[in-house]
């Protein structure tokens, strides 16, 4: 699926909050080594290395979530079952 298609839906259990975007992401910043957990499967992210970032929208704030794969969107979404 496009990663497109996955804006305006809402995460699992928490309808007050909308995807207003998904794009595959890489952060670079010379000398630094950030990461993130997964916010699905909680695997451990570099961020310096590509990975999917979700723009969430809740009450009118926007925060970015992180995702090792497409596969973690669509069960945080609720649209398939985590292995």
């Amino acid at each position: 699926m496009p990663l497109s298609e996955y804006t305006g839906q809402s995460p699992l259990g928490n309808e007050d909050a909308t995807v207003v975007r998904v794009v595959p992401h890489r952060l670079w910043q010379p000398g630094q080594t950030r990461t993130e957990a997964c916010t699905n499967c909680g695997e451990e992210l570099v961020l310096s290395e590509e990975h999917l970032l979700v723009v969430l929208e809740e009450r009118g704030t926007r925060t970015r979530r992180y995702f090792s794969e497409e596969s973690c969107i669509r069960a945080w979404l609720g649209e398939e079952k985590q292995e």
